[in-house]
């Protein structure tokens, strides 16, 4: 009796630190545009006015929400995060790999053997910029950071059982 109540227990207390975990991370909602503030949608239009709206969603990080609006702007896909303001706090746009910075892909080749860009975001989050891409190597695909400068800030394998970090 005394060993099941100590499954119970602990049973117990797993599940509430997992509920604390699972809260301290960003949580997602889709959204109608109904469920926009009025800033928010009046700031990404005025900013984007071609751009066409894909998804809407709100995020809570931090204890802070947030809006965000996927959309398409002729052939950039663009994911935008506004304050309820409808300040942009940040931006993920794709890019063509020719304008990543000067030096990066030879960066990435001489890490990732074989490797190919097969997707290039351009990440703005107030004055810092990063870009996130996806590479395929001749063996497995990788998620792969770059400052600024191109430099190599993290890479991971995602495409592996283990999801090794390189």
């Amino acid at each position: 009796m005394k060993l099941s109540k100590l499954f119970l227990i602990t049973g117990l207390g797993a599940m509430f630190l997992l509920i604390g975990i699972t809260n301290t991370f960003a949580q997602e909602k889709k959204v109608s545009e109904k469920d926009l503030p009025t800033a928010v949608l009046n700031s990404f239009h005025k900013t984007y006015p071609k751009a066409e709206i894909k998804g809407l969603s709100t995020e809570t990080e931090k204890g802070s929400k947030y809006f965000e609006i996927e959309s398409v702007d002729g052939t950039i896909k663009r994911d935008l995060l506004f304050t309820k303001a409808g300040k942009i706090v940040e931006i993920e746009e794709t890019i063509p790999s020719s304008d990543l910075p000067k030096g990066s892909l030879q960066a990435i080749e001489k890490k990732i053997p074989g490797a190919k860009v097969d997707r290039a975001e351009k990440v703005t989050s107030g004055s810092k910029v990063t870009y996130e891409l996806s590479v395929a190597g001749k063996s497995a695909k990788y998620e792969v950071v770059l400052n600024k400068k191109g430099k190599i800030i993290k890479s991971k394998k995602v495409n592996s059982e283990e999801g090794d970090e390189d």
